[in-house]
Formats: C-alpha cells, structure tokens, sequence
C-alpha cells in the first residue's frame, strides 16, 4: 500500500501540519498507516499482493533434504538435478556436488571441481579432481583441458561416472565439457555449444573462455586434418571443417530434443590442484 502522490496538495491543512511544515520532519504520528488510512481513505490505495514464489523443494520432501551448501550461492531455479552430458559425464553446480543423494542417483563416481572456492564434500565417498580455475577474464582455463580431458577418460575406463561442476554449472565446468567433446568427438565449438546448450540451457561461458575454446578449436582441427593427411586413405578434411575420429562410439546428429534439468531419480577442503586419476 502506497500514499497517492495528491497527498500533498488534498491533506487538510491543520496547526499540526503548520508546524509540520514549519519545523520540519516529526516522528510518526500513533497509530502509524493504519490509523491514517482509516482517518484518510481518499488518500491511500491498494496494491495486490506479489504471488507466493514456489518452493524449490516439494514441501513433502523439503524437511528430508539437506538444502544447506552456503558457500554455493546456487539460485533457486538450478535446484534440478545435474545433466548427462554424454553417458559418463554430467554438468552440474556446487549445488549438485553437495547433494549425496542426486549423485548416488545418477552413479556419480567421481567429481571434478572446477573451481577454488567450492568444497569437496564427501572425499570419502568419491573420487575427486579439482582445477582451480576463477570465472574471469584473465583466468587461462585452456592450460587445463588436456587434464581434465584426461582425467574425464580415466574416469570411463574405469566404467564410472563423472559430474563436472563449479560454482553455477555456468561456466567454467561447461567450458570444460565443450573442450571435452571438441577434443573426444572431434566437432567444432558451435556443434558442441548447441548439444550441450540443449541439456543444460542457462550454460554461459564468459567472454575470454569463449575466445580460448575458439583457440582450441583451431588446434583440434589443425590436428585432425594432420591426421587424415597421414593416413594411408589420404586427407578426408575439408577446409574449416573437423574430421570424425574413426574410433567414436557415436555420432552427434544436431540439433537434439532432449528434456533441460531432469529431476533427480547433499565439505573437507580442496585437494591440491593436481591430484592423480582415479583408480579403478
């Protein structure tokens, strides 16, 4: 509720309001808006009450789930679960890496945190690689790929599951897994941006981690390209177009449907930045 702004000129003018006036700003008078709107009806109007927001949490289940990841900053409407990527990587938040039961779920068995502020919460339970990357400008992400890439294929070969995450799930752990599918698939950063984009729409990558990935495209092109060149079959590149690795186990048909934020079916600190591949 809200004082119409024809207070001023319609307000009868009494001796308390000359001194009003004349002394300045007092203290409420008793009784506070109720009372001056029950003395003043012609000068207060209604405005309707804002919609409640909906819990992020059913109510059924919120008093069994721990919510509490203070130092993740997770913004409601990323409460879903984490996205399968391809079927042993997933993109999540800090939000998800705290949350045991969505990685049980999903056969999460390892993490990597790709950032320098979020922590580990269950070293116990899960295999854990940190890249302690900031969401800047000035951060170089792309000295990283090669070992995350690593890190993410010792995790497959070992027939486990990895989730991918920083703070948001925005952007540092989303350029990771575009680096990891340019790398492993052998497809241009726009191909990658679009699958990945429609799994996990909010995903942003800064402006310089974009320029870096425009980089590493070059190289994965330039060196797909030496490839084909050498093999006995001869060179299969076109210019400005990556060659499929013979040995992918599938092939990226874009664009996709798929569902964005399936539901799900909760921290010791960081490790040193590099830490060993998991062990089967």
């Amino acid at each position: 509720m809200f004082l119409k702004d024809s207070f001023r000129k319609k307000i009868p003018v009494t001796s308390t309001t000359k001194r009003a006036i004349i002394s300045g700003p007092t203290a409420p008078p008793s009784g506070g808006y109720e009372r001056f709107s029950s003395e003043y009806p012609e000068f207060c109007s209604k405005t309707k009450a804002l919609a409640a927001i909906p819990p992020a949490v059913p109510p059924s289940t919120a008093e069994s789930l721990d919510l509490g990841c203070s130092s993740c900053g997770t913004p409601l409407h990323d409460q879903g679960g984490p996205v399968e990527i391809l079927p042993f990587l997933y993109l999540g938040s800090a939000y998800h890496a705290a949350r045991r039961d969505m990685l049980d779920a999903l056969g999460i068995t390892a993490l990597l945190n790709v950032s320098s502020d979020c922590p580990n919460h269950f070293e116990g339970l899960y295999q854990y690689k940190c890249i302690p990357v900031e969401d800047n400008h000035k951060a170089d992400i792309s000295s990283w790929f090669m070992e995350a890439i690593e890190y993410i294929d010792a995790v497959k070969e070992c027939r486990g599951r990895v989730l991918v995450h920083c703070q948001a799930g925005i952007s540092r752990s989303a350029t990771i897994c575009l680096a990891y599918l340019m790398m492993k698939k052998r497809v241009r950063l726009e191909e990658a941006f679009e699958f990945v984009k429609q799994r996990r729409s909010i995903i942003s990558p800064n402006f310089s981690f974009m320029g870096q990935l425009l980089q590493f495209e070059s190289q994965v092109l330039a060196t797909s390209c030496a490839a084909e060149a050498a093999s006995p079959s001869g060179p299969r590149c076109e210019r400005g177009k990556a060659a499929p690795t013979p040995t992918s186990q599938f092939v990226f048909s874009f664009p996709v449907s798929v569902g964005v934020h399936a539901a799900p079916s909760s921290l010791p600190y960081l490790h040193s930045p590099i830490t060993t591949s998991p062990s089967c």
